[in-house]
């Protein structure tokens, strides 16, 4: 179909036009993913999550903030928290993913509140959610299950790069996660 100037992504499945894609090299060839799945892509990638345990995680999160509760994921773009001291360079290990937080939480609370001298940071709700996060707490809750031998899925959030090519589609509810 590439002759016609559609292209089926392997994301999401939907035949879009070639201006729905990011040239791949020098030579103009299309990536195999439309942008919104490739930018997904990128980002699971560069906190070594799959779509899976994201989407787990926002379930979990009961599809809201992490921190202020804020009940609109499926409207507004939630951002993948993560302790930015766990890991160095630009990648993340994806243990130190902490959950999904809303865009003001990430760029107006959290930030500036780490930011803070341990002794200032007495604000219970971030302290909580800081010592204790929801990912963490989904990891255990997962691990627990499959101790007792449930036949509950583990929540994977570790993959090679090839299990991430096949995580491209978008997340079940249609969020954005960032």
């Amino acid at each position: 179909m590439v002759e016609s100037g559609i292209i089926e992504c392997l994301g999401c499945g939907e035949d879009k036009p070639v201006s729905e894609y990011s040239a791949l090299n020098a030579k103009g060839t299309p990536r195999p993913y439309c942008k919104p799945c490739n930018a997904e892509l990128v980002r699971l990638g560069h906190y070594n999550l799959t779509k899976e345990f994201v989407a787990q995680l926002l379930h979990f999160q009961r599809q809201s903030c992490a921190i202020c509760r804020t009940a609109d994921a499926g409207r507004k773009a939630m951002h993948i928290d993560h302790d930015h001291a766990c890991c160095p360079g630009r990648r993340s290990c994806g243990e130190c993913v902490r959950g999904l937080i809303c865009a003001n939480c990430n760029a107006h609370g959290l930030g500036w509140y780490e930011a803070l001298p341990l002794g200032l940071r007495t604000f219970d709700l971030l302290n909580a959610y800081i010592a204790d996060p929801p990912a963490r707490r989904l990891r255990t809750q997962s691990a627990t299950s499959l101790g007792a031998g449930t036949s509950q899925a583990p929540s994977a959030h570790l993959r090679s790069a090839a299990l991430l090519a096949k995580s491209a589609t978008s997340l079940s509810n249609g969020s954005s996660v960032y």
